[in-house]
């Protein structure tokens, strides 16, 4: 057996090799336990380690160090939104999750590898992981910046990619409206109580938060502009215990570019002019109960619309009608298709879509643009069956 300057010592009632560090950074000697000197080399080096670099000795798992950060830390500069979709992202996928008992101050690049490649296994969608990862880096470079781990790895973790087949099939989810089909639906909306919502959508592009959160002072008659300034959500206060009772919230849009003014058709805006007339009636109507928000798109007494019923009246007037079922959102992906078709430039459109950059609005509707393509080069065939 090799010489060893190491002692034995026993620890209840189990022999260890034994060390006492004396370390200029700490107060007192730190006592040492190993089986092996290759172990307790090991621990020696990285305690020296830590200690040379201030690292901190914290024994706090995962889990309960994660809540903390991002309850008390990380949610202090987010909006309400952001922190409903991130309380919802932790409890379903990092909480009790096989990151939760790790120590942070052992927290290494392949634990959280390991995490995300099981959660591949498990058929959680790419698009997912990459939200989880959204709140996993900045808490690893937090970990980092207090000097609780040794390295950022941030930067090194590994998201999975999406297979073609993958990526086309989401692509796919983007359906707008045939010119027959929008023919079909505006014919079928006709007196219905929503008929100014959805007309509204399919020639403004706006989104379903923007819609319900107009309020006729966003609306210039005279220039024939909608001004969108702000967005409606009903949100539920979220905290370490989970959901609340949920409110109205209106708040500014996701980026600055989202912020514009949408210019829109004259005979759109006769439509809501009358429109108005029709609800300053039913104000009447309905004068001791009716809450008046100054709302364009409200309920008979005045209050915000509730997305899951206009979800329903859509779904229903698409079904009897015959019409391929999509989403609310495909009147604004219908908007953009139309306006793609009539020749308008990928910047205007993303302007108008409020897109933070053109390369959204670009690859957002790759297919729009190569039919559209096809379309003008067919045009040459019947310009060329002209000169001949």
């Amino acid at each position: 057996m090799a010489k060893t300057i190491y002692k034995k010592k026993i620890k209840n009632g189990k022999e260890y090799y034994f060390h006492r560090l004396r370390h200029e950074n700490l107060e007192n000697p730190k006592d040492i336990y190993a089986k092996t000197v290759k172990e307790l080399e090991s621990k020696i080096k990285q305690i020296k380690y830590d200690l040379e670099h201030e690292i901190v000795n914290n024994k706090e798992c995962f889990e309960t160090f994660f809540t903390d950060w991002l309850f008390d830390v990380h949610f202090g500069h987010l909006k309400p939104s952001t922190k409903e979709n991130y309380e919802g992202v932790f409890r379903m996928y990092i909480k009790n999750s096989s990151l939760s008992k790790i120590k942070v101050k052992d927290l290494k690049l392949i634990d959280v590898q390991k995490f995300y490649n099981n959660l591949v296994s498990n058929n959680c969608t790419i698009i997912r992981i990459k939200n989880i990862h959204k709140i996993i880096r900045p808490f690893v470079r937090y970990l980092y910046d207090n000097n609780i781990i040794i390295k950022d790895f941030s930067k090194a973790i590994i998201l999975p990619k999406e297979d073609e087949k993958t990526k086309l099939a989401r692509g796919n989810k983007i359906i707008p409206f045939t010119l027959e089909e929008e023919k079909t639906f505006l014919a079928a909306i006709k007196g219905h109580d929503s008929e100014m919502l959805f007309v509204t959508a399919l020639y403004s592009g706006l989104r379903q938060g923007e819609l319900f959160a107009l309020t006729w002072d966003d609306i210039n008659f005279e220039n024939a502009y909608i001004d969108v300034n702000k967005t409606y959500r009903y949100i539920a206060d979220v905290s370490r215990d989970g959901r609340s009772s949920g409110y109205n919230l209106i708040q500014t849009p996701k980026t600055h570019k989202s912020i514009r003014k949408v210019p829109i058709p004259q005979f759109l805006i006769k439509m809501l002019l009358q429109y108005r007339n029709e609800q300053r009636l039913q104000k009447i109507k309905y004068a001791d109960v009716y809450k008046d928000n100054n709302l364009v798109f409200c309920n008979d007494l005045g209050a915000y619309l509730v997305d899951s019923t206009i979800g329903r009246q859509y779904k229903i007037i698409l079904k009897n009608n015959n019409i391929p079922v999509r989403k609310f959102h495909d009147m604004r992906h219908t908007f953009a298709t139309r306006l793609f078709e009539l020749g308008e430039e990928p910047k205007t459109v993303q302007e108008l879509l409020g897109h933070s950059t053109v390369s959204i609005t670009l690859n957002t509707y790759t297919h729009v643009l190569e039919s559209v393509k096809e379309k003008a080069i067919s045009k040459l065939d019947e310009l060329h069956a002209i000169l001949k």
